[in-house]
This record gives C-alpha cells, sequence and structure tokens, in this order.
C-alpha cells in the first residue's frame, strides 16, 4: 500500500494507522509505503519515526518534488507485494472499500482496479467549482481517450503488479495525470479493469493548482489523443470538433475558477456604449489591412482593388477563426487564384510577409510594453520566452532574407534554363528561388519596409485601442491605475495574446487569447475575474465582426462557406 504525501504533516499519522488498521482485517502480509516527495513542512521526520516504530512501515524520501506519478512509480518499484495499491493520505474515500478493491485484483482476475466518485451510485461530496471541472474533465477523457470509465483520478486504486510493469513503460507523464493515462492505456490494451462507486467526502485541502494542473491535463489529454490514434487519420470535422471543444473547455475551466457569477456580473456592468465604440473602432483596422495587403502585391507587380483585397482578408481571417494553426490563409490563396488567377508562388510569398510583418509589430510592441510596465510588475518565464523566440525568430528571418536577396541575381535564370533537364526537381528550385526574392522584394527594401512596418503597427495599434476601450468600460478598473500604465499593460496583453496564436490549439486562439491576456492584466494589478471578462469581450468583439465581414465578402464574391473552407487540398495541388 502506497500512500503518496506531500506536506502532508497533519494527515500522514492518522493515515498509516487508519491504513494498517483496515489492512490487517483484510490480510497479515502488507507494507504501507509512505512515498514522501519533497515536503517541507515535517512529513519526512513524521515518516521516518513511524517507519522506525512499525516493522510493516517504509518511508522512501526525496529532496526535491518528483510529482504525483513518479513519485508512486519508484514506490511501487520499491515494493514486494503482487497487488500494488495506493490511496490519498486524507482518506477522503471510506475505507470500508478498501477490502473490495484488494479483493478486485488478488482474487476476482482484474488487473486494475480503482473506486469513483462518479458512477450513478457514488456518494461523494465536494466544491461545486471541483465538481464542475473533474466531471468537465472525466467527460473529455471518456470523448476523445474513449475511456468506458467515470472516474479516471480517484486516489484509490489497485494494480496487479506484473500488469502495471508491462504497462508503466509506455506512460509519459510523470504527475496528475499519471492515474488517467495508465487507466486508459489500460484499457486500450485490454487489461481487465474495474470500476466500483465509492462513499467519498472531499478532505478539506488539496495539492491540485485547478488553474495549473486543467491546463496541463488539458495538454496531456490532447498528446494522449495523438498517440492513441496515430497512424489513424482524424477528419476535418473530428479536428474541428476536437479543436472546438477544447476552446469551450478551456473557457469553461477557468470561469468556473474564477466565479462564473462574478464575470456575469462584471458583463452586466460594462458600459455598453463604450463597447459599440470598440467594435466602431476596430471595424477601422480592416481597410487598413486592406491596403497594406495592397502595398505587399504593387511591389510584386499586381494591381487589385482595395474592396477585393479587404473582402478576401475578411474572409481568411474568418476561417482563421473557425479552423486552428491559421489553416484560413489558405482561403486567401485560394480567392486570389480563382478570382484574379494569381500566381500560387505570389499569393503564398505575399500573405507570408504579411504574417511575418505581424509578427514585428506585435513582438515591437511587446518589448515596448513589458519595458513600460517593468516597474509594476515581472514577466513570468513563459512570456519572456515567447517575447525572446518571436524576436529570435524575426531576426533570423530577415537575416535569411538579407542574405539570399544579395545571392539571388541570376539564379532563377540559371535555374529556368535548367529546368528542362531536370524536370519535377527543377521546378521546386525555380518556386522556392521565386518564393524568396518575392519576399526580398518586399521585407529588404527600405521604402517597402518602412511602409508595410507603419501600416503593421498602426493595424495593430487599433487592436489594442480596442481592448483599451473593452478595458475602459468597465468603471471601476481605472480607480488604482493611470491610463498611461493601463495602455502599457495591454500592449503587453494583446500582444502576447496574438504571439500566442502561433501555437494551433484551438480555432481562432479562442481559449489561449483569454488566458494569455488574463494571466497579464493580473499580473498587472488587474482582478483575475476582470480580466477575464475583459478578454472574453474583446474576443467576441473582434471575432464577430470578423465573422460578419467574412459572411458579406463571400455573398460579394459569390462564394459559400464550404468552399472557402475545404481548400486546402485544392490550393496544395495547384
Amino acid at each position: 500500500m502506497v500512500l503518496p504525501a506531500y506536506n502532508e504533516a497533519a494527515n500522514i499519522d492518522k493515515a498509516v494507522l487508519v491504513t494498517a488498521e483496515t489492512l490487517f482485517k483484510i490480510t497479515d502480509r502488507f507494507e504501507i509505503i509512505i512515498a514522501e516527495d519533497g515536503s517541507t513542512d515535517g512529513t519526512d521526520r513524521i515518516a521516518s519515526r513511524l517507519a522506525e516504530q512499525y516493522v510493516y512501515v517504509v518511508h522512501l524520501h526525496s529532496d526535491k518534488r518528483q510529482g504525483r506519478g513518479k513519485a508512486l512509480n519508484r514506490a511501487f518499484k520499491a515494493a514486494s507485494g503482487e497487488v500494488l495499491c495506493y490511496i490519498d493520505v486524507d482518506l477522503a474515500t471510506d475505507m470500508k472499500y478498501l477490502e473490495k478493491l484488494i479483493r478486485a485484483v488478488s482474487t476476482d482476475g482484474y488487473d486494475f482496479a480503482t473506486g469513483s466518485r462518479m458512477m450513478p451510485d457514488s456518494d461523494a461530496k465536494r466544491p461545486f467549482k471541483r465538481e464542475f471541472a473533474s466531471r468537465g474533465y472525466n467527460f473529455l477523457v471518456r470523448l476523445f481517450l474513449h475511456s468506458k470509465l467515470y472516474d479516471h483520478q480517484c486516489g484509490f486504486k489497485a494494480f496487479r503488479r506484473e500488469a502495471l510493469f508491462e504497462l508503466s513503460e509506455d506512460v509519459e507523464n510523470e504527475h496528475w495525470f499519471w492515474d488517467t493515462e495508465v487507466l486508459v492505456r489500460a484499457q486500450h490494451k485490454g487489461y481487465r479493469v474495474m470500476e466500483f462507486p465509492v462513499y467519498w467526502r472531499h478532505g478539506g485541502s488539496s495539492k491540485v493548482n485547478l488553474a495549473k494542473d486543467v491546463k496541463g491535463m488539458g495538454s496531456e489529454i490532447f498528446r494522449l489523443w495523438r498517440e492513441l490514434s496515430f497512424p489513424l487519420e482524424v477528419s476535418g470535422k473530428g479536428k474541428f470538433f476536437l479543436t472546438a471543444t477544447l476552446a469551450i473547455l478551456i473557457l469553461a475551466f477557468v470561469a468556473t475558477f474564477l466565479g462564473a457569477s462574478d464575470i456575469l456580473e462584471n458583463v452586466k456592468q460594462a458600459s455598453f456604449r463604450t463597447l459599440v465604440l470598440a467594435a466602431l473602432v476596430y471595424c477601422v483596422s480592416w481597410p487598413l489591412r486592406g491596403v497594406r495587403f495592397q502595398q505587399i502585391l504593387n511591389r510584386l507587380g499586381n494591381q487589385y482593388g482595395l474592396r477585393f483585397l479587404t473582402g478576401s482578408i475578411f474572409i481568411s481571417q474568418s476561417a482563421n477563426v473557425i479552423l486552428p494553426a491559421r489553416i484560413g490563409d489558405l482561403s486567401r490563396m485560394y480567392i486570389l487564384k480563382k478570382s484574379k488567377d494569381l500566381a500560387f508562388t505570389t499569393s503564398f510569398s505575399s500573405i507570408t510577409v504579411e504574417r511575418v510583418f505581424d509578427i514585428v509589430a506585435i513582438t515591437s510592441i511587446a518589448i515596448l510594453a513589458s519595458s513600460g510596465a517593468a516597474s509594476r510588475f515581472e514577466l513570468d518565464p513563459w512570456m519572456e520566452s515567447l517575447i525572446r523566440l518571436s524576436g529570435l525568430a524575426v531576426v533570423l528571418f530577415f537575416s535569411i532574407i538579407f542574405i539570399v536577396s544579395f545571392r539571388e541575381g541570376n539564379t532563377r535564370k540559371r535555374l529556368e534554363m535548367e529546368n528542362s533537364q531536370n524536370g519535377f526537381s527543377g521546378k521546386i528550385k525555380i518556386f522556392a528561388s521565386t518564393f524568396l526574392h518575392q519576399i526580398s522584394v518586399v521585407a529588404v527594401r527600405p521604402s517597402s519596409f518602412l511602409a508595410v512596418t507603419a501600416s503593421s503597427l498602426l493595424i495593430w495599434g487599433i487592436d489594442i485601442f480596442t481592448c483599451f476601450l473593452v478595458l475602459k468600460s468597465f468603471p471601476t478598473v481605472g480607480e488604482s491605475l493611470s491610463s498611461t500604465y493601463m495602455i502599457s499593460l495591454i500592449f503587453l496583453a494583446v500582444a502576447l495574446g496574438n504571439i500566442a496564436k502561433i501555437f494551433p490549439i484551438t480555432p481562432g486562439a479562442i481559449g489561449t487569447y483569454e488566458v494569455a491576456l488574463t494571466a497579464v492584466f493580473g499580473l498587472g494589478g488587474i482582478k483575475p475575474e476582470i480580466g477575464f471578462t475583459v478578454a472574453v469581450l474583446d474576443h467576441i468583439i473582434k471575432n464577430s465582426i470578423t465573422l460578419i465581414g467574412g459572411g458579406l465578402a463571400l455573398s460579394e464574391l459569390g462564394l459559400r462557406w464550404r468552399e472557402v473552407l475545404c481548400t486546402d487540398k485544392d490550393v496544395l495541388k495547384g
């Protein structure tokens, strides 16, 4: 029997005595291993005393915290029994079920057994916040990982030694997700798994950091789903459903953690007029996006109307709201090819330049804003890493383009002469050379660089000002913060939120954008529930205008959503 213990000085003594008393009624052959994981409250001293006092108690100490899963693995490897169990030290699960847990593996033929707080006959009580989060989490595990269990995280489990060790080589997680991964992989491998209802009461304290661990478990669900599904191909609808559900889950978890009622109350207090003004201001950025794209294409020798280009951007950005990983950019290539017969190379290079200058603008803003707000708070390591990586990527990109622009000279002419001899490989080389040349035309030449940089900064300045107006719609926010500091904080929050969009996790970065903004606002002195409300309203305004504009543009161009959302294969074939 393993008792995982991290800072459990108040509980470990009772846990050992109650566990031993219960085990003596079941068998006289047992050992209790205290997997003490880097405790700082004296748990290690109590565990050592218990090990000296009782022959059946073993104390495994770690100077540094390993994580729940790693600590359990270490303890199970040190155990001598054929039936391996663990229970939470708070004894939240009634110990009368311990014999049933052990018998399931020792005599009933099961490889794995677990208590359940969520089966129809279970009797479990805990705070609503944790109940909601747990049910949402287990629903996703059942949905995406095809588990048949109701509850994967109950700290009341038993394993057949051989089965667990056979499975443990595949289990990657070393913290809270370890339980889930073991049970899911066991089912996929065909092991016999028993789940039974228990009487469970919340122990009053928990080492789970709900915000941090929910985020981590969400990524672990996605990781395990990918591993179990590979090499099976998931359909487009399946991918959209997965990522959309993940986005909703992220928003729901954060809202629940911060207090859904508080967030709804914040929405009611927001100034409707200021929100309308924010929406109008954001509308101004769209013609500017069209002007910037027009500038880029003009320098590549292509003259198109501003209305058409703005409409094509509306459509592609609408697709980006619906699809993850900015796949919607392919829709714009499709529209340019179908409507204007623009070469794929040119549309690809022009959109690439646009995206690079977006990163240039938001990275510059993030660097300036972080220095402006540095006197009030320090950035988390992940925020600093995002800014540095983005800045490094931009510098590296322009360095490569700068070098290529000096070398390209007669390269394309030489490649064109070799094309007839090299066939397909020659075409690939010409495409690459043409692509790099077209990017260098805009990215390296001073006049083009300055013009596109200026328009990019203006576009993102409006984007940030929109968020500022949303924040100002809450009358209580400005009481403790100066307008100058608020603007600096919003610059940093929106910049980091958009840098976070680089990671293809959810459609339109819904959920991840809100989390990034909430984190920055919270560090900057704004209440998390208000920061989250601002982030959600800001994203709703921007995405709503994008989708409305995209719908109008589709109608004007005589296209359908289905056509532009399913163009990735067509574009790649082209």
